[in-house]
């Protein structure tokens, strides 16, 4: 395992708080998208997506920092995955079927990559 510098630690770090504040979107979504869903589930969905595009800038980051760790590649090509199950939102017409999308395919995907991602950088961050 390389040395990272200070700028390389706090890229980390930052990047697994994002993790974290997705999750904490997805919830939100979760929690309150209803037939009549309030102005907040569009911002926060909104929120959610320039968070994935931050979360994939992030990745070309990661992978010159950990190229010679094989998961790096694995870990976000998984992440592409589940920005086309996200995409999926598009072609829904009622937020019920969008919830749905939410609860049974993209949050335990989403939360089941995020757990290996963030055990996968913790070594990097842990100091």
């Amino acid at each position: 395992m390389s040395e990272l510098t200070a700028a390389q630690h706090h890229m980390l770090q930052e990047y697994k708080q994002l993790l974290a504040v997705i999750s904490e979107g997805f919830e939100y979504l979760e929690n309150n998208l209803e037939k009549e869903a309030l102005p907040q589930v569009q911002q926060v969905f909104e929120d959610i997506l320039v968070a994935f595009q931050q979360i994939s800038h992030t990745h070309e980051s990661l992978l010159e920092l950990l190229q010679e760790e094989a998961r790096t590649r694995e870990l976000v090509n998984e992440f592409h995955d589940i920005v086309k199950l996200l995409e999926k939102w598009f072609t829904l017409g009622t937020n019920q079927e969008k919830r749905q999308l939410l609860i049974q395919e993209v949050i335990p995907v989403y939360e089941n990559w995020r757990s290996r991602m963030q055990s996968f950088i913790n070594p990097y961050t842990a100091h």
